[in-house]
């Protein structure tokens, strides 16, 4: 029985792993958290503008703001040892080929012997 891929857009769980990936990525790549360098404390802002866009949509795309800013008391660090600026974007491309480049499983169609048609999850060894 053959199975085909399907092209179906990127559900909610798939795009908040494409995400994690993503920063992880970014994070990976800045020396200041390379090899086992130890610091006392660490700071960290979020400003992350999330753009979704839904299949066969023409409007503009809906925009969450995933972390915004706190307004309160300033932190008086007593040493910096490093500070990191990390301004960086992404955009996924091909849900499959987004899925495949992570090890993500594809949606795949298969018939199911009675003239019907059954989805499921397989991930592709490459």
């Amino acid at each position: 029985m053959s199975e085909i891929a399907v092209n179906v857009p990127l559900d909610a769980e798939e795009i908040k792993a494409i995400i994690c990936q993503e920063l992880r990525k970014r994070l990976d790549s800045l020396g200041p958290l390379q090899l086992s360098k130890e610091y006392a404390r660490f700071d960290v802002g979020f400003n992350l503008a999330i753009r979704l866009y839904r299949a066969g949509e023409a409007t503009l795309p809906k925009e969450t703001l995933a972390w915004g800013s706190v307004q309160g008391g300033e932190i008086n660090p007593d040493h910096v040892e490093e500070s990191v600026v990390l301004a960086s974007s992404f955009e996924s491309g091909d849900p499959n080929t987004e899925r495949q480049s992570r090890g993500m499983p594809l949606t795949v169609e298969t018939k199911d012997g009675k003239g019907g048609v059954v989805r499921r999850r397989v991930t592709v060894k490459e």
